[in-house]
């Protein structure tokens, strides 16, 4: 696939967990497509996927479950 931000053909798409909104209506996405550039090491989203997330951001309500989710602090050195 090719790179938007360098043009070389060396981007990946991978599915990672985002995080969408703030405070109390914040929630996490699964499965978003990120586009990751072996060459460059640049990872963004596109316009699509961003058109998607603003969606879901305003109609989490609808879209969203409640789910118990382990939570760690990372203490290392920064």
């Amino acid at each position: 696939m090719k790179c938007d931000i360098c043009g070389k053909n060396s981007a990946k798409v991978r599915r990672l967990t985002q995080p969408v909104g703030r405070d109390s209506s914040s929630f996490l996405v699964r499965n978003v497509p990120v586009v990751s550039c072996l060459s460059c090491g640049e990872s963004y989203l596109t316009a699509e996927t961003l058109k998607e997330l603003e969606r879901m951001r305003l109609h989490w309500r609808e879209l969203t479950k409640q789910e118990k989710v382990p939570v760690a602090t990372f203490v290392g050195a920064a």
